[in-house]
């Protein structure tokens, strides 16, 4: 029931009963002349009859005033806690409400789904840091298939991209005069090949990095990997790292999620800036990475690409959420959050995450 519908179920119903209350009175003190009275008698300048609807309408809306705030009250803090829990909070429970039975009985139900959710999150924490702890077979074995996946990507882009551009070249040798403007395109075309090719590699060489921190924070291993990127890149690259300090296998999951997203802008983006955020806050970590390039359309977004999909999957693993946001030609945003559980002393509680 929406608060307009309970200030006019008030307004009407309190007018109404001090309606009915009032000539009632009428009948009983005045017996036979209330008639005469209620319609002849006047009242601040006004007949007695209209005086008691005018105020029997000024008390069915101060009532339901009264009324209307006190559930719109309540239901707002059901609507609170619901818009928590959509945007990843489980952390702070709803207040429990004895003045609406209904609505206690709403802020009970959020409260167990969001003690469920924290149990899901702790339990994906806990499969996740139990997967950092790999065998030597099962990390040979996922060396293995990274392998064969560079090599069908070498395959499949710079080894085709390296091929056209050997073709150019030697149409152009064929050619006599190599200042004719149909050559200077093919030099153009040589040179935007060249360069995607470049990224291309730049891209891969990342998944050859190790793909866990080995042995250095999160800070240290993404600041790492940015300086040398920027380095080797003429893109313009900057960041804001906080030192925090969680899970092993949390903080390599959040490593190798910063990985897949600059692979993803050096291979895609075409961009001129990258920005590179860690933060910390009271509930959660937040992971934030912004480019300028070209972007794409959110409803055409590339569902089938292996590192969207690999960041959607990693997010998932150790219980955050992701929001992926681009425009064509106003660049793309990625923004991961990790919620953060504290131990029952109050300290935070190293690596559990969401």
């Amino acid at each position: 029931m929406s608060v307009r519908l309970i200030y006019f179920y008030y307004f009407v119903g309190t007018a109404f009963v001090v309606s009915c209350l009032s000539i009632t009175a009428f009948v009983i003190v005045f017996d036979a002349d209330w008639y005469e009275i209620l319609f002849t008698k006047q009242l601040l300048s006004l007949p007695l009859s209209l005086f008691i609807i005018v105020s029997s309408m000024i008390l069915g809306a101060i009532f339901s005033m009264i009324a209307g705030n006190f559930f719109k009250n309540k239901l707002e803090k059901v609507n609170t806690a619901l818009l928590e829990l959509a945007n990843g909070n489980i952390q702070t429970l709803p207040q429990t409400d004895n003045g609406v039975e209904e609505i206690t009985m709403m802020s009970v139900q959020i409260g167990h789904i969001q003690e469920r959710l924290k149990e899901q999150v702790l339990l994906s924490q806990k499969m996740a840091n139990e997967r950092a702890a790999w065998s030597e077979k099962a990390l040979k074995e996922v060396v293995s298939k990274e392998r064969s996946r560079l090599a069908r990507e070498l395959h499949d882009s710079v080894s085709q991209q390296l091929f056209a551009a050997s073709m150019l070249v030697a149409a152009i040798n064929q050619q006599q005069d190599l200042t004719a403007p149909a050559t200077k395109k093919q030099l153009t075309m040589i040179e935007g090949i060249i360069t995607d090719a470049q990224s291309e590699m730049r891209a891969l060489l990342l998944h050859l990095r190790p793909v866990q921190l080995e042995g250095k924070s999160l800070k240290s291993g993404i600041e790492e990997l940015l300086r040398e990127l920027s380095v080797k890149h003429s893109m313009e690259i900057s960041w804001n790292i906080e030192e925090v300090e969680l899970e092993k296998g949390v903080e390599d999951h959040l490593f190798r999620i910063v990985q897949e997203a600059l692979s993803n802008t050096l291979r895609h983006a075409k961009a001129k800036s990258l920005e590179v955020l860690v933060k910390k806050f009271n509930q959660f970590i937040l992971l934030k990475i912004v480019d300028d390039g070209i972007g794409f359309t959110m409803d055409q977004q590339k569902v089938g690409s292996y590192g969207l999909k690999n960041i959607n999957e990693r997010v998932s693993e150790i219980g955050g959420t992701v929001k992926i946001i681009s425009f064509p030609n106003k660049g793309t945003s990625v923004e991961v959050r990790v919620p953060i559980f504290e131990k029952k002393d109050g300290s935070d509680d190293k690596g559990s995450v969401s």
